[in-house]
């Protein structure tokens, strides 16, 4: 009789191991990369939402300092210290900041102790009670003061020390400011 052959059939059990243990692994895998990836995603979206919240916290903290500032520009008043305020003064007075020559020029500055927002300035350069020289100009605003836009008096024909006058009108109100030059 013949012998039947018998077959061995090892090999397929092991490679159904085989494919179970690489499905497994697949599986745990996934599982692993989602729940990870998800914590990422709740940290990033957490970290985002903060830095937008800071980001509109500081939009809103220099909205809020922008309002305060204007409300302060508005509201601030500049303090005297020393003695009383000369913008409710009846007259305008100041001082010659700066009368000398420079490059054959006889510069006159003077410093305004009021505010104001428009005015004249009239120099005189006066010698031996005679007025020499004669110019004008326009008062200028300044920070809590006001000056003369300036005289640049050419010195041709200019010699010895002058008396300084200078006749400021603003509105209503005039003064004089006075002081001395040599050329």
């Amino acid at each position: 009789m013949a012998q039947k052959r018998k077959r061995n059939k090892k090999w397929v059990y092991w490679v159904i191991m085989l494919v179970l243990f690489v499905a497994a692994g697949a599986i745990v895998y996934l599982v692993w990369d989602n729940y990870f990836n998800d914590k990422k995603d709740d940290k990033q979206n957490e970290q985002r939402v903060e830095q937008v919240e800071e980001k509109e916290k500081k939009m809103s903290e220099t909205e809020q300092e922008k309002d305060e500032a204007e409300k302060a520009v508005e509201e601030k008043k500049v303090a005297q210290y020393d003695g009383e305020d000369p913008n409710e003064a009846g007259e305008l007075s100041g001082v010659v900041t700066y009368a000398g020559v420079s490059g054959g020029v006889l510069m006159v500055r003077v410093n305004i102790d009021q505010y104001l927002d428009s005015g004249k300035c009239e120099l005189n350069l006066v010698r031996d009670d005679s007025v020499v020289y004669s110019d004008m100009a326009e008062i200028v605003n300044s920070a809590s003061t006001a000056t003369c836009a300036g005289f640049d008096v050419p010195v041709g024909g200019l010699g010895g020390n002058y008396q300084v006058k200078v006749l400021l009108s603003s509105g209503e109100k005039t003064g004089v400011i006075e002081g001395e030059a040599t050329v």
